[in-house]
């Protein structure tokens, strides 16, 4: 169910639960003011018996003053004048069929308490009120008065108002209808669909609530503001992840370099010992050679006769030269390598640093997308 239905249905059940409290309460009022007019009007008639029979009316003529009450008032239903004599007997009624017939129970209470005492069945209210007549005589009026035709009236009054509060609540609905989807879901729903369209990797979105003066306006602008920062935030990720592609292909290459730099440097290592060992090999011959030429010199001193052979030692001398001098590339060769490799190291500890603040501006971006 969408929003604005909601709104609809809650607007709607507000507004009847309204109407149905303001009926309830007009209702019970109203009846209670009928009732209360009713016992006003109940008490000026009795009031009239009363002057009767202060004045000492015969008993017999009080038929007569009460059915001309009746005549002037339709709503009385019945009028009963009960006097005490050992016990409450009806004197004079509207109905001359109840003449002489005894009280009920409540007169006499009424008699006893000396207080009116009422009492309601259906449309009809009931009044017994105690009175005092000429020479302290104790008399019980009772009287019984129909409302229906007032409670009539005020249904009718009721009726009328469900009509019209059941043509302002349609009215009311209509309007929340509308109001509701122009003013809120129609809003809403263009920036759902510019939420969607975010999501979707699209950043220019316009809504056009934008050019609203209310809340949803602001709402709509700062919607608006959002999608341009979100823009311009992956714009800005994407160019220092790049910058991370880049610097990370290049510490890799100079990773590469630099472990085959060592491997080189390994070999060279190598043949420096095996031309080292040669150079050893050669100077132990050169040193026996000597030591054998020594020996002929010697000998040569004793014998005067042959000259020492020095043609072997000048080869190894040249052996040996020609092994130092292939010691002395290899240690170039092994200096060379050693300045590529340094040259790599620092090549990879400026790379390391423009990851570090590559890095550094990417937590300060998500930081402030945070914020």
């Amino acid at each position: 169910m969408t929003l604005f239905r909601k709104l609809v249905i809650l607007f709607s059940v507000v507004i009847l639960g309204t109407l149905s409290a303001t009926l309830t309460i007009v209702y019970i009022k109203s009846r209670q003011s009928i009732i209360d007019l009713s016992k006003e009007k109940a008490v000026s008639i009795v009031q009239t018996i009363d002057s009767a029979l202060l004045s000492d009316v015969p008993d017999y003529q009080f038929e007569s003053v009460l059915l001309n009450l009746k005549r002037q008032n339709p709503d009385l239903v019945s009028f009963d004048i009960y006097k005490l004599n050992d016990f409450l007997y009806d004197i004079a009624s509207t109905d001359p069929h109840r003449i002489g017939s005894q009280a009920a129970p409540s007169s006499t209470i009424a008699l006893g308490e000396r207080k009116i005492l009422t009492s309601i069945q259906g449309s009809t209210i009931d009044l017994v009120v105690p009175l005092t007549g000429y020479a302290g005589m104790q008399y019980s009026a009772n009287v019984r008065l129909s409302i229906a035709s007032d409670l009539a009236s005020l249904k009718g009054l009721l009726t009328d108002i469900l009509v019209a509060g059941g043509c302002a609540l349609l009215a009311a609905v209509a309007c929340a209808w509308l109001f509701t989807r122009q003013v809120l879901s129609k809003p809403l729903q263009s920036m759902m669909d510019a939420a969607n369209e975010i999501a979707a990797g699209n950043f220019s979105v316009t809504l056009d609530a934008s050019r609203r003066k209310d809340e949803l306006g602001s709402l709509a602008r700062g919607f608006e503001r959002m999608a341009r920062s979100l823009q311009q935030l992956v714009s800005q990720m994407g160019e220092t992840a790049e910058e991370l592609y880049s610097d990370f292909k290049q510490l890799i290459e100079n990773g590469d370099y630099t472990a085959h730099g060592a491997l080189h440097m390994a070999d060279v290592l190598q043949h420096v010992r095996d031309g080292i060992e040669r150079v050893m090999a050669n100077v132990r011959q050169l040193d026996g050679q000597m030591a054998e030429a020594a020996a002929h010199g010697e000998t040569a001193r004793r014998n005067r006769a042959a000259e020492p052979d020095f043609e072997p030692m000048q080869r190894t001398v040249s052996r040996l030269m020609e092994d130092l001098n292939q010691v002395m590339r290899d240690l170039d060769g092994l200096s060379t390598t050693a300045r590529g490799q340094l040259s790599a190291v620092q090549q990879v500890n400026r790379t390391a640093g423009r990851l570090s603040e590559r890095a550094s501006e990417l937590h300060q971006l998500m930081a402030s997308f945070e914020v």
